[in-house]
Parts: C-alpha cells; sequence; structure tokens
C-alpha cells in the first residue's frame, strides 16, 4: 500500500510478473503532494490492474498500429517485449470526465512502444475499470 507521494516519484510495481521502478507522475502540474483520492486511484491499480490481463487489447491496439504501415502482426505473447512502461499517469482532477464524446483516464500505465515509437502507448482506467488504450496524449 502506497502512502503519501509527491510529482514525479518512483515506486516499484510488478509488470507482466517483474518487478519494475516506474515514474508517478500527476498530469496536474502545478502540485507537488498526493491528494487522497489520487494516492487511492493509485492504489487501486496497483493492487487491481494487471497488464497481464490485457493482452489481447494490447495485441489488438499495437496492430491497428502496425496495420496503418503494413508491418507485421504482434501475438500476445510478443506483447512485454512490445510496450514499455516507465510511468503512470494520474489525473483524477486534471481534466474533465469527457470532452467531444472522448472519455479520458484517471489514471493510466503510460510508456513507449514500437509500433508508434512517436506517440508512444497510454492504457488508461476510469472508475475503477479498463477505459481502453490509447496514445500517450490521450492522458495529458
Amino acid at each position: 500500500m502506497i502512502g503519501q507521494m509527491n510529482n514525479g516519484d518512483h515506486i516499484r510495481i510488478k509488470l507482466f510478473g517483474k518487478e519494475k521502478d516506474v515514474e508517478v507522475f500527476l498530469c496536474d502540474y502545478n502540485r507537488q503532494a498526493f491528494s487522497q483520492e489520487e494516492t487511492a486511484c493509485l492504489n487501486w491499480l496497483i493492487e487491481n490492474a494487471d497488464l497481464t490481463e490485457y493482452r489481447t487489447e494490447i495485441a489488438a491496439w499495437c496492430n491497428e498500429q502496425y496495420e496503418i504501415c503494413g508491418e507485421t502482426v504482434l501475438s500476445e505473447e510478443d506483447v512485454e517485449d512490445e510496450i514499455d512502461i516507465f510511468a503512470i499517469a494520474i489525473n483524477v482532477t486534471g481534466i474533465p470526465r469527457s470532452k467531444d464524446g472522448v472519455a479520458y483516464p484517471e489514471i493510466s500505465y503510460f510508456g513507449d512502444c514500437k509500433c508508434d515509437e512517436e506517440h508512444g502507448i497510454c492504457i488508461g482506467f476510469r472508475d475503477k475499470k479498463f477505459l481502453g488504450i490509447g496514445f500517450q496524449d490521450w492522458t495529458l
């Protein structure tokens, strides 16, 4: 269980069954300390959102990106080598729940992906549910 956090702190979490250090940052750059709501959201993600359970969705999203370029198809087994999660982005208070019909994540795994090195990957959650996958700017 994570206690008090500040913007930019690092934590160790399990990703695809392996321990990894990731940065945790607030999309509200004007604050340093996390609110209780933001800390609770982070704890929920760490305890309940295992990326292994989303291999199918991640592979499908990456394959959509590869299809645009006409490149190879990614299997679920390749997902761990395809993406590199380096951060968790928290946006509980920063942007509206939805804008122009697009729902935005409260919290997301944030990283790089080989299928689109320019835009990266964001695996988003809202209201303690998987919301979807998009580019990094979805949560920013």
